[in-house]
């Protein structure tokens, strides 16, 4: 686990984890000018986006979001910014 991020605004994970859903998409993604394939698993409440050179799992649980970020070599050097990035996008959903 990379980050654990407290809900601000749902108060169940089914609540969250359709928050993300919403938020979390393919152009979403694509504003940060890399290609991802973002997958949902309902029945686990989690979500993956699969990119070139990253992994990024969110799990929602009961009152907050486990995310883990696995980078590429090249990468590396940005998971601080990444995951800070991550953590403002998911307080404010």
């Amino acid at each position: 686990m990379s980050l654990k991020v407290n809900y601000n605004k749902a108060s169940s994970q089914e609540e969250a984890y359709n928050l993300g859903k919403a938020a979390v998409t393919p152009e979403y993604v694509a504003k940060f000018n890399v290609k991802a394939d973002v997958t949902t698993d309902d029945g686990n409440f989690s979500m993956l986006a699969k990119g070139k050179g990253f992994e990024l799992k969110l799990k929602f649980e009961d009152s907050y979001c486990l995310v883990d970020l696995d980078l590429s070599f090249m990468l590396k050097p940005l998971k601080g910014k990444i995951l800070e990035t991550i953590e403002g996008k998911i307080k404010k959903t």
